[in-house]
């Protein structure tokens, strides 16, 4: 698997949504290592785990440290020279993994899909919402950076929807809090950083023009609760200002070094 893909399942204490995320992963048309990581959850967690047996690893903690520590936890787990951090309450459809592979050339620091968004109502039912990077490029493929850096910047690529070079996911996420933190929230910073450091590494971003990655849009989900409260979302919205700053000071110093190569 050294050259494979490994998908890693961060999940804590939602036992009932778990099922659909690990299956999701084991149906992929390309072979995946599948590591669901488990801090701390007290529901019936560990005993959906063991309904997999050996078709998955499970890493389990009996102490939550944090959804940063928990996904660093599994990718250090993994073996695949790519990583899809999937989230325990959405879905990826067969084929993300291969259409992301794809476009996945040398250069290229990591590829995302067109994202579904799947709404839960009132009674219990789903639906299909709103689509989020649809026409952003206009065929799958393979861009410059240049080509898709402003439209990432302007909004929010979750690692739910992309595939990353390993090392580069283990350094953003090992980063957790950056070395000047003004703003802070529960869960923002190394999501939203995994892309932009990729950026800053390679010339080149995988685009794949299909929904294959699905959005659970529900009560217990993060960016929703944050988004139904004004203090939460303020904060959160700044802590991913706080990321691309981050981002913009280190092409800063990129370009001062490439600088300094020439002149010093």
């Amino acid at each position: 698997m050294a050259e494979g893909v490994s998908i890693v399942v961060p999940t804590f204490n939602r036992a009932a949504l778990l099922p659909r995320a690990i299956d999701s992963a084991l149906a992929q048309t390309v072979a995946c290592e599948v590591v669901v990581v488990d801090h701390g959850s007290t529901d019936a967690t560990p005993e959906v785990a063991a309904g997999y047996g050996d078709r998955i690893q499970y890493v389990r903690r009996d102490r939550d440290f944090g959804p940063h520590y928990c996904w660093l936890d599994g990718i250090m787990h993994s073996s695949g020279e790519f990583v899809h951090l999937q989230y325990d309450d959405d879905w990826i459809q067969p084929t993300f993994i291969e259409a992301c592979l794809s476009v996945m050339t040398p250069d290229t620091g990591f590829a995302f899909s067109v994202a579904q968004i799947h709404e839960v109502l009132e009674d219990g039912a789903g639906k299909d919402g709103p689509r989020m990077f649809e026409d952003w490029m206009p065929a799958t493929g393979t861009y410059p950076r240049k080509a898709l850096e402003k439209k990432i910047l302007r909004t929010i690529i979750s690692p739910g929807a992309c595939v990353f070079r390993r090392h580069t996911l283990i350094d953003a996420i090992y980063q957790g809090r950056l070395p000047l933190p003004k703003a802070h929230y529960h869960g923002v910073g190394p999501d939203v950083y995994a892309s932009l450091l990729s950026m800053l590494r390679y010339p080149k971003i995988g685009f794949v023009a299909e929904p294959l990655a699905v959005f659970l849009a529900h009560e217990g989900s993060i960016t929703v609760g944050a988004a139904e409260d004004e203090a939460k979302a303020l904060a959160m919205k700044n802590a991913y200002k706080e990321v691309k700053q981050f981002y913009h000071e280190l092409k800063m110093i990129k370009r001062w070094r490439a600088l300094k190569g020439v002149f010093g």
